[in-house]
């Protein structure tokens, strides 16, 4: 007979041992799963919980219910069994058990591991055969793909200054690396365009040499890009982001190179730039390639 127990901090690292035995291709640290468990911003304990068989743990769940595009969206942030490999019974109990928690909570939407801001993948490698199935059988639909790219930093130079005063030159853009001076107006432009990346660029600002980039003009943000406030400790590239009428000026590329740089001397051999958009761009501006792809499962009440 399985138990349920609220996941506690120290189960981390039994958890992490589970986690890894079950997803060979996505290996996560202690650090990280506490990241994504307890720094989550909508933490709930009744969707973070343990399973266990006769004192053994036999599986583990984490997920989250929060208000996304006027819809009180669920999801399933983490789930490992052990008997995943297998689509077993232990696998199927936990994962009805936490979707009927997200549906107790409000959720009319459910979507698989892409838990944004704060996500691990973002999505499920089609590699975990049991799980593809396991959506399909509980009726999720495929949405769409989703692509990390990877960077390798050696012997690359990412210095940008001579591009910089030339995009001064010409528009009166400088790019500079955020200070506790210029929050305010960081926050003009994230509360206003990018509020999903709040929980991140209030992260940069707590680190000792703050990881974010901006480009100003007429005392505005107008485009950033930050790093290493996600998945933290892997080379994480994100989130960037440029107002409409700041494109076509060789910002982004700037503020991308800026980030890998501190990347690149902080020790990193490659750098991670997930849930890519413009594969392209990324590409001609970094010689970053395609490594991972992810499918985007969600599901409809």
């Amino acid at each position: 007979m399985l138990t349920y127990h609220c996941l506690q901090k120290e189960d981390l690292n039994s958890l992490k041992t589970l986690h890894n035995e079950q997803y060979i291709y996505d290996p996560i640290t202690e650090e990280i799963l506490d990241e994504k468990i307890f720094g989550e911003k909508y933490f709930d304990r009744d969707l973070n919980f343990i399973v266990k068989n006769q004192n053994t743990l036999a599986g583990f769940a984490s997920g989250l219910v929060y208000e996304y595009n006027n819809t009180k969206t669920g999801w399933i942030k983490l789930i490992a069994s052990i008997d995943q490999k297998l689509m077993g019974p232990v696998l199927i109990e936990i994962f009805d058990n936490l979707e009927y928690r997200l549906r107790e909570k409000g959720a009319t939407v459910i979507r698989f591991l892409d838990s944004f801001p704060n996500y691990f993948t973002p999505g499920i490698d089609p590699r975990y055969t049991s799980l593809i199935t396991l959506l399909h059988k509980k009726h999720y639909n495929r949405r769409r793909d989703n692509v990390n790219m990877k960077v390798e930093l050696s012997n690359q130079n990412f210095d940008t200054g001579r591009y910089e005063n030339q995009i001064e030159e010409k528009y009166n853009i400088t790019i500079q690396r955020a200070s506790t001076e210029k929050r305010q107006i960081v926050f003009d432009l994230i509360n206003k365009e990018f509020e999903i990346w709040q929980a991140e660029i209030t992260l940069a600002y707590e680190k000792k040499t703050n990881p974010l980039h901006i480009a100003i003009l007429d005392n505005k943000v107008i485009a950033f890009s930050n790093h290493s406030c996600n998945n933290i400790g892997t080379g994480w590239f994100g989130p960037m982001g440029t107002t409409e009428k700041a494109r076509g000026k060789g910002i982004g590329e700037i503020l991308l190179k800026r980030c890998l740089k501190d990347l690149q001397e902080a020790g990193f051999s490659e750098a991670i730039i997930p849930w890519v958009g413009p594969i392209g761009f990324y590409f001609e501006k970094c010689n970053a390639e395609v490594e991972r792809t992810y499918w985007n499962y969600i599901k409809e009440f």
